[in-house]
């Protein structure tokens, strides 16, 4: 006798199918990030932030809007929707900030403690187990961040504290888009972040704006909100096809594009313990997993009697 999958198991093809889509999150991401950095050496922070949101929201209704007609604006839970987006906006305005003064690859990689974090609050926000093994692979990865970060040093950057908090930020907003992912559409997800993003940027702009020149500026503005839009449409996909725990680990592939644009863009080769602290961090986050990994699939599959 067959017995079915665990209720609430996603189906494998939805695992692949939200590996794919953070895979190519992520890459979109690594590549704002590298726009992000180029264009706050000559604009405000605050400027690049409301751009990165208003012609992301442009992006937004020519893709979808046609499609979607009015559900593009329909959402069940408005409230949680306008937190996530909060969350995702705190995180852009102070990881653009502190990026202005760190490499790319030495961002990245404090960074990369986002998904020990969603790790360690998923049993709390979503009722993920998070057995001990997992606790302790969340305690290792955290010491790899301060291998990185090396408060009290002569290298400590003040600035990585703003990646700190940044990184805390996107956890949070990764958590809400998981636990309300799977009963609003993501293409509306993704809109309303945009929303909240521009409106919440728009009161910093008459204190602070430069306007851009015509030219390759005005392009890397408007590649900013493509990867902003296709990014975060393709995260909210990831989110909403597999638990959280599956799918943040391989947010660590950001390391590599980081790295890659950081030495041709800008010169940067991270020093020795960086890729030290980065590599304990991922090794962390693999072996969680891993476990989540061999969870699920004793979840779906059948059992036989």
């Amino acid at each position: 006798m067959t017995v079915n999958a665990a209720p609430g198991a996603p189906p494998t093809d939805r695992i692949l199918r939200a590996i794919l889509a953070i895979l190519f999150s992520v890459s979109c991401f690594s590549v704002l990030n590298a726009i992000s950095k180029t264009l706050t050496q000559h604009y405000p922070v605050a400027e690049v932030v409301w751009a990165r949101y208003i012609v992301a929201f442009g992006f937004m209704l020519a893709l979808f809007l046609p499609r979607s007609g009015r559900d593009l604006f329909r959402w069940r839970n408005v409230g949680s929707q306008i937190i996530r987006g909060s969350l995702l906006f705190c995180s852009s305005f102070l990881y653009f900030n502190g990026l202005v003064h760190m490499p790319l690859a030495s961002a990245a990689s404090i960074s990369l403690t986002s998904p020990l974090i969603v790790t360690a609050l998923s049993a709390r926000f979503l009722g993920e187990p998070v057995g001990v093994k997992r606790w302790v692979a969340v305690c290792i990865g955290f010491a790899g961040a301060l291998i990185v970060v090396r408060p009290g040093s002569a290298n400590f950057n003040w600035y990585a504290l703003l990646i700190v908090a940044s990184t805390v930020s996107s956890a949070l907003y990764q958590l809400f888009s998981r636990r309300y992912g799977q009963t609003e559409r993501p293409d509306a997800s993704a809109t309303m972040a945009t929303i909240v993003g521009t409106v919440a940027a728009a009161p910093f702009l008459p204190f602070d704006w430069v306007t851009p020149a015509l030219g390759w500026d005005l392009v890397l503005f408007l590649g900013l909100g493509a990867m902003a839009a296709i990014g975060h449409y393709f995260l909210t996909i990831a989110y909403s096809q597999a638990p959280a725990a599956v799918v943040a680990p391989f947010n660590y592939a950001q390391l590599i594009g980081a790295a890659l644009l950081g030495y041709l863009v800008f010169d940067n080769i991270p020093d020795f313990w960086t890729w030290v602290g980065a590599a304990v961090i991922v090794c962390s986050g693999l072996y969680i997993g891993h476990q989540e990994r061999l969870r699920y699939l004793s979840m779906v599959r059948p059992n036989k009697i």
